[in-house]
């Protein structure tokens, strides 16, 4: 079941199409909370994320998930379960780069929902 909270919020951060939102900051700014000090933490929020971002997938849209970072990456990038859906859903193929997955994904996240 998608959180459609977050949904929201994700949509509201693609829309702006500038700067992502950390994991941090969408868990404080749905009021989720998740405590993110252990690994479970991360397993829940990326559940939320997958969740959301295969509805997107069979909704022939980009991985709205993309919209968001780790805090404590340099450059902003999403968290490795980012990378393992798209790798699941096909469309980071073998021996593409993530970091320029990243960047595609992202931007076509915020073409195709600047006008919605």
């Amino acid at each position: 079941m998608v959180n459609e909270r977050v949904y929201d919020k994700l949509k509201e951060v693609a829309k702006r199409g500038t700067i992502p939102i950390t994991y941090t900051e969408l868990n404080d700014e749905c009021n989720l909370g998740i405590k993110f000090e252990g690994d479970a933490g991360r397993k829940e929020i990326g559940i939320i994320l997958g969740d959301i971002s295969k509805r997107e997938f069979q909704n022939n849209r980009p991985l709205i998930s993309a919209v968001v970072v780790s805090k404590n990456s340099h450059p902003p990038k999403p968290s490795d379960g980012f990378y393992n859906l798209a790798r699941e859903l096909g469309l980071l193929k073998k021996g593409e780069k993530e970091d320029i997955f990243f960047a595609k994904e992202l931007k076509k996240v915020f073409e195709y929902w600047k006008n919605k």
